[in-house]
């Protein structure tokens, strides 16, 4: 059953302004979600920055790598994987071990103690990441390494810390 109200010309007046400053105010405040959310910045930033892939910053530019370039330095990562693969392979072992107590709940006094144990092995593969940087950076013409298009080496930074960083002040605790 359909029930028809009539309205009065005041109540419609009435009616229709109040749904015309609902509308208003709904456009508002899509607009200023729209900018706000604009403004943030994106997931991981630009490639190469803070977030990005390593060596990132030069991709799809004019000082990205050749290709016969590309292939020399995937020759070299699987040279330095061949000579390193005990170490890193350690490496991943404990690393993975350090995420698997975090998600189980562990302090970060415990993660960290995980993970320093995989520092003398980093210290081990430190001359051979300096050389593999070395290496690949002949490679490279001097914009591109000065467009940081230098890959890393495998295996990533040290651990330890904050991206390999000395540990972070300790929490502020209530007494």
């Amino acid at each position: 059953m359909v029930r028809s109200v009539e309205l009065s010309d005041i109540e419609t007046f009435n009616l229709e302004g109040t749904m015309k400053m609902m509308l208003t105010i709904a456009a508002l405040a899509t607009i200023t979600t729209a900018t706000l959310a604009s403004a943030q910045p994106g997931r991981g930033g630009p490639p190469g920055a803070r977030g990005g892939p390593p060596g990132g910053r030069c991709a799809m530019t004019a000082d990205s790598l050749t290709d016969a370039q590309k292939g020399q330095v995937r020759a070299l990562v699987e040279a330095f994987n061949q000579a390193h693969s005990p170490q890193l392979d350690s490496l991943r072992t404990i690393m993975e071990a350090a995420r698997a107590a975090r998600e189980a709940g562990k302090t970060p006094e415990e993660v960290r103690a995980i993970m320093e144990t995989g520092k003398p092995i980093a210290d081990e593969l430190a001359p051979a990441r300096k050389e593999f940087r070395e290496s690949a950076e002949k490679l490279l013409t001097s914009a591109q390494i000065a467009a940081g298009c230098i890959p890393p080496a495998p295996g990533g930074p040290p651990p330890g810390g904050r991206r390999g960083g000395p540990p972070g002040p300790p929490p502020i605790t209530d007494r």
